[in-house]
């Protein structure tokens, strides 16, 4: 309800201002983004874990070495339209892609089973799809520079991705026993400063730092079964280990028994701060 309210408002201004005053940009940018996903860094930490705990209770293993990945830094890209009201107030409407993963590369663990080596990997990737609408106020500092400050809301829709697979160190390809794909929907809040550099043609370009508040849950999805369910985040016992290991999994209900805790849903924050280099076209 309240999108429509602002679009309208914007609408209602643009008629009532002269038709001289009235300029659109579109604004171009990416950059990187820095956060952590608590739950998902710590599944992939404790999964890493839970090898080398086995490995060592296990005669017939032998851990030959892994990292202990995190999801830290992510990729972003931004497109972006610009209705001055004024010089120094805008308003917008823009949309974004949010990107990170830990390749099996990353998260590559290798065993000896005395029957050769083993190669094991738990690749991830995650997904962010934001949609927001922002209110601009610039302050020029000279023809050329002017600086500016935004804030924005709006919705973004996110995705899931987590593999299992396995395979001889000699083979060429991994045996994937787990695939699931999740997504849910959350809001998403923005504020950031930045400072554009005009060209007499019509362009600028501009540097920006932004802070976001997106916390997503509600995942929901299907495995490579074609099985549909939540994502659920949760610990499970390994009794021989003594050692409770984090997990997201899909299930079509809340996972209970004696060796399971702390079940609820799955939640991936993406809230952190982004840098972007962008250019900005006038018409």
């Amino acid at each position: 309800m309240w999108k429509r309210v602002a679009l309208c408002a914007a609408f209602l201004l643009s008629l009532w201002m002269p038709a001289h005053a009235v300029e659109f940009h579109l604004k171009l940018g990416g950059g990187v983004s820095w956060f952590r996903p608590i739950d998902v860094n710590q599944a992939v930490r404790d999964w890493v874990e839970w090898y080398e705990l086995e490995s060592a209770n296990n005669d017939a293993w032998t851990y030959l070495g892994g990292e202990t990945p995190e999801i830290r830094l992510g990729y972003t890209f931004e497109g972006e339209l610009q209705f001055f009201l004024t010089p120094r107030l805008a308003f917008s409407v823009g949309a974004g892609f949010l990107y990170a993963d830990l390749s099996a590369e990353d998260t590559e663990i290798r065993l000896d089973k005395q029957q050769g080596v083993t190669q094991i990997v738990q690749p991830r990737t995650l997904s962010a799809l934001p949609l927001i609408f922002s209110v601009y106020t610039y302050l020029p500092l000279n023809e050329r520079f002017r600086v500016y400050a935004k804030a924005g809301a709006g919705k973004v829709w996110a995705k899931h991705i987590e593999r299992e697979g396995s395979k001889r160190e000699t083979g060429k390809s991994f045996n994937y026993s787990l695939e699931e794909n999740a997504s849910a929907r959350g809001p998403v809040y923005q504020a950031g400063l930045g400072l554009d550099f005009a060209l007499e043609s019509g362009v600028s370009f501009f540097l920006e730092g932004s802070h976001r508040w997106m916390r997503v849950s509600g995942f929901s999805g299907e495995t490579g079964e074609g099985e549909t369910g939540t994502l659920y985040h949760f610990e499970e016992l390994s009794p021989d280990l003594g050692f409770w290991q984090a997990k997201n999994r899909l299930f079509t209900e809340p996972p209970v028994g004696e060796n399971i805790r702390s079940v609820r849903e799955t939640e991936v924050d993406f809230s952190g701060f982004s840098l972007i280099l962008g250019i900005a076209i006038r018409f």
